[in-house]
């Protein structure tokens, strides 16, 4: 088909459990549903469906699904890719309806318009509330960009207060899985700095070993302000690691 897959080594050794007879089949799925973040849509064929995706010629998402059949039709798996695209259309269209109200929304009153709410969601009982960890992290932010060269101290406040504004929006509320990245695309949708943009998407790296760092100085001041502030609140309101217990993954 031209295509090249996504690989997903984890998702193969998934199927490889669930198939006694394993049968890679190709389906389709309407372009139009390419409008949502390539992450949202693999994320849903990957978490609720375990197909695997592929990209164009141009490394670009191709509107295909690859299911892992347990039989070998005789049609050739005709029936069984067709019936799997009318699954995936349906988890695509819920997508896309919360996608298209984000969209909507940031760019009739900007991503500040989904910040008020982060006051409604508890960060710790005993360090307050998301909105409150923001303006911690806001104004660490400025001060870390004195530090770090090449950084606009005006651009990683910015970022930092709205770095947390996904989470209070129907994508991420359906998907918590792209937090950030979410908030990274909005920000691009509402015509805020490229800087700002990716700082909001690159504020949680590295998660995990092997992650990347952020590299670019507005990212940089964010993610580590974020990250600093998570460590001397916790550490200062005696809710330490210990060997067994770490939840906060401090």
């Amino acid at each position: 088909a031209g295509l090249t897959l996504i690989e997903d080594d984890g998702l193969a050794t998934e199927n490889a459990g669930l198939t006694e007879w394993p049968v890679p089949l190709l389906g389709k799925f309407d372009p139009a549903f390419l409008d949502v973040p390539p992450e949202v849509i693999q994320l849903t064929m990957r978490t609720n469906q375990k197909y695997f995706a592929a990209s164009d010629a141009n490394g670009k998402l191709a509107p295909v699904f690859i299911a892992v059949a347990n039989i070998e039709a005789n049609d050739g798996g005709a029936a069984i890719a067709a019936g799997n695209a009318r699954v995936l259309s349906a988890r695509l269209s819920d997508a896309k309806f919360f996608w298209d109200g984000d969209v909507a929304k940031v760019r009739e009153h900007g991503l500040e318009a989904f910040t008020p709410k982060l006051a409604d969601i508890v960060f710790h009982e005993k360090l307050g509330t998301v909105a409150d960890k923001v303006e911690r992290v806001a104004a660490l932010a400025r001060h870390l960009a004195d530090f770090i060269p090449g950084c606009n101290a005006d651009l990683a406040e910015q970022a930092a207060r709205l770095c947390k504004a996904d989470l209070t929006t129907g994508t991420v509320g359906e998907f918590p899985e792209v937090q950030g990245l979410a908030g990274g695309y909005l920000a691009h949708a509402a015509g805020l700095p490229a800087a700002v943009a990716d700082a909001i998407r690159d504020h949680y790296r590295p998660v995990g070993q092997g992650d990347d760092v952020p590299t670019a100085p507005v990212s940089v001041s964010v993610a580590l302000a974020d990250k600093l502030d998570t460590l001397f609140a916790f550490f200062a309101a005696k809710e330490f690691p210990t060997g067994s217990r770490d939840p906060f993954a401090l």
